[in-house]
């Protein structure tokens, strides 16, 4: 489902789970993409991102805001929190053994994953800041991923940097496993951020609990995408109506 300008997928999270749990180290590369505000935001603004989303397996709409928007125009958007689905990726999905692989996470993340979880194999790399205007470092992370089979890979270097690489390991075609590109979802995992308490999830106020948390990190991000937002949900509504008919994107090729 096209939406704000940006690609969405329309599975709950329980089928989405049974798409994972068929997932295998020996597929053929494919990734998902979690789209919130502030992604459709820059969608709108850098319209050449949008071939890195269209291209993924799955786009889950990651965002209560979004969601919400589109019951006001009829659409019915399941809301798949990225940090929600890993919590259950990891006590639903993944056995013991199992490789994983992490492009973005530092050392004290690493040690902190490891011991968290010490029943799967990981593989760690930290590539430098400014990782998409620096080719050695591009290169790097192109490698490691092909040459670290993982039946997941987690793809945690910001966006849009990590949709980018997604899409180019993608196009690469050397790697295999599934991909997520993922914020923050690892550090929760981890032990080294805090969630938000379950009433503020259940509300879908989590992101004021994460502005809360990182005032001067985020409070900018999110004061930015609040009237862009609005002026893009406007323009939905003039082009589409309040009873929109369902545009629907053709179902990706299947994976093998």
């Amino acid at each position: 489902m096209k939406f704000l300008g940006a690609p969405f997928d329309l599975l709950p999270k329980d089928a989405v789970l049974h798409r994972l749990k068929a997932c295998s180290p020996a597929d053929r590369f494919a990734y998902v993409a979690t789209p919130n505000v502030d992604h459709v935001v820059r969608l709108s603004r850098q319209p050449d991102l949008l071939g890195a989303y269209e291209a993924a397996w799955m786009c889950w709409c990651d965002s209560h805001q979004i969601e919400r928007l589109g019951k006001l125009v009829g659409l019915d958007l399941p809301h798949l929190n990225g940090t929600d689905v890993m919590e259950r990726l990891f006590a639903e999905v993944l056995v013991p053994g199992d490789t994983l692989a992490v492009v973005g996470a530092n050392a004290a993340l690493g040690e902190a994953l490891q011991q968290h979880f010490p029943q799967y194999r990981w593989h760690f790399h930290a590539p430098p800041m400014g990782l998409a205007h620096n080719p050695l470092a591009w290169r790097a992370a192109l490698d490691f991923v092909a040459e670290h089979p993982a039946r997941f890979v987690f793809l945690a270097v910001g966006s849009p940097q990590s949709e980018r690489l997604a899409l180019a390991i993608l196009e690469e075609g050397r790697s295999c496993g599934t991909a997520f590109c993922i914020g923050a979802a690892l550090e929760f995992l981890a032990g080294r951020k805090r969630r938000a308490p379950a009433l503020m999830q259940t509300l879908g106020l989590e992101w004021l609990h994460r502005l809360l948390q990182e005032p001067r990190r985020l409070w900018r991000r999110y004061a930015g995408s609040l009237l862009p937002l609005m002026l893009l949900f406007l323009r939905e509504v003039r082009e589409n109506g309040l009873r929109r008919a369902q545009k629907v994107i053709p179902e990706r090729q299947a994976r093998s």
